[in-house]
């Protein structure tokens, strides 16, 4: 049994937070169509790249490990999450596949699959977010990612321009400004997320000099969050222009502007960028 190292209280905290909602991620994920749609758009990030060994960092119950399993199955694949209960579904789901999934979280890499390292690693939907400290999740990473590998990461923005006027004209000033501030705790008001959010300077600041950034693109600018996709028709003809906005806005300054980044960083092929 893998145990959590790093800051066991903040860990914990977050391992919580996930179990709660493990036994419904799955349905959340493949119900929600905006989830859906922005989770197409990252998985299509990852597939120009060719790996032999593929990391799911935040694997949560396995869905995107189990997609890319079947779509590409000469590759070797595992998976890891700070919840137990979500790996417990990932090892459920992926028995059939050989697929190794533990429990923990970025900083413990190194530990979990000691001397291993992936060709590519990516993450979904932010769980970089709950790591106590980036740098050294960063440093961890730069280990388990082979040099020349690629990491496709996503994160949950600290300026999201849209849904802090949404709380201003509500009147709820605090709000507005929690993501700003680096005061948010998550979706769920009742359940605070112990999380960090970061601007784009201090994300590619982080990942310096180990990694160079190959691309970078902004997700939920104009198009609506997850959290607000029932106020939307799935196919309706709102919810298409905003994405095509969207795409659009990412050749602009305003490409950071929104509810999630995502960015593809390739590792240096200098080993000795590892230990800086």
């Amino acid at each position: 049994m893998t145990t959590l190292r790093a800051d066991e209280n903040d860990l914990l905290e977050t391992a919580a937070y996930y179990d709660a909602f493990a036994a419904v991620a799955e349905e959340r994920y493949t119900s929600n169509h905006v989830l859906v749609r922005e989770r197409e758009a990252f998985r299509r990030a990852v597939e120009p790249y060719p790996a032999a060994t593929v990391l799911d960092l935040g694997c949560g119950p396995g869905t995107d490990l189990a997609w890319f399993a079947a779509r590409y199955p000469g590759r070797r694949y595992a998976g890891i999450d700070v919840s137990p209960r979500m790996v417990a579904l990932a090892r459920v789901k992926l028995a059939d596949r050989a697929v190794r999934v533990e429990r923990g979280c970025a900083e413990d890499l190194p530990r979990v699959f000691p001397g291993e390292q992936f060709d590519l690693i990516y993450s979904f939907f932010g769980p970089l977010n709950t790591e106590p400290d980036l740098a050294r999740a960063v440093g961890a990473l730069a280990q388990a990612v082979a040099p020349g590998g690629v990491l496709v990461l996503s994160f949950v923005s600290r300026t999201y321009v849209a849904d802090s006027a949404v709380h201003l004209l509500r009147g709820r000033p605090g709000r507005a400004v929690a993501r700003l501030a680096n005061r948010w705790r998550g979706y769920v008001p009742q359940t605070p997320l112990q999380a960090w959010l970061y601007f784009p300077r201090q994300i590619e600041a982080r990942f310096a000099p180990a990694f160079q950034v190959e691309r970078r693109e902004g997700f939920s600018i104009l198009y609506p969050a997850w959290y607000r996709a029932t106020r939307f028709a799935e196919r309706g003809a709102l919810v298409r222009a905003l994405w095509i906005a969207d795409r659009v806005l990412n050749r602009t300054p305003l490409w950071s502007a929104g509810e999630h980044l995502l960015y593809v960083l390739r590792r240096s092929a200098d080993r000795s960028a590892s230990r800086s």
